[in-house]
């Protein structure tokens, strides 16, 4: 059996709303019931990885807003290494039968483009987004936000001023919310 590190940049840095791509459910502050895969193992390992790809947050086309996070922006990583970029993210194990599943369940119209990082260990690392640097730019909801703030607090142990500086500068967050609102959605999540 084959193995994959599958990388998570947005609201699949968060164990709860990963493991409902891999057992099926729906996200804590999500609405959109997964299938989940057919294989229910969960991953082998997970860890913290740092990507030099732009983080930023969108839709395609003229959408507005998904099912599962209601009206805005979802994660998305630029098509090119950039040195000055700071992604933090996480890499989850699993096999190669999960992550085909894990990526029909992201949905291969949006995330079409797979990108190879390189390898661990032998073991192949991957990420996807979509094959173009997306112009629909929307704040993320509220929802989204807590999503991906818990995923930082579980991978990176960030408080909530560091969560807030990091998510600040990335496009879809920048000029639409500012300092004081991003810490008040995501005071509940980092409480100890």
């Amino acid at each position: 059996m084959g193995y994959i590190w599958y990388v998570g940049y947005g609201s699949n840095l968060s164990e709860q709303r990963f493991l409902c791509y891999i057992k099926g459910g729906v996200p804590r502050f999500g609405n959109k019931q997964n299938t989940g895969c057919k294989d229910k193992t969960f991953p082998v390992e997970n860890k913290s990885i740092i990507l030099q790809y732009p983080l930023y947050f969108a839709l395609p086309g003229s959408i507005k807003k998904t099912c599962n996070w209601g009206p805005g922006g979802v994660a998305f990583i630029g098509l090119h290494k950039d040195k000055k970029s700071t992604t933090f993210c996480r890499m989850w194990k699993i096999t190669e039968k999960q992550y085909e599943e894990v990526r029909k369940q992201e949905g291969r119209c949006w995330y079409c483009k797979e990108i190879l990082i390189g390898k661990d260990d032998a073991v192949p690392i991957y990420t996807i987004t979509n094959k173009y640097y997306l112009s629909n730019i929307l704040c993320p909801s509220q929802s989204y936000i807590k999503t991906l703030a818990l995923g930082l607090k579980e991978t990176y142990n960030f408080n909530e001023e560091e969560i807030t500086s990091y998510l600040i500068t990335k496009d879809g967050i920048r000029g639409g919310l500012q300092k004081d609102q991003i810490l008040k959605i995501i005071a509940s999540i980092c409480e100890k």
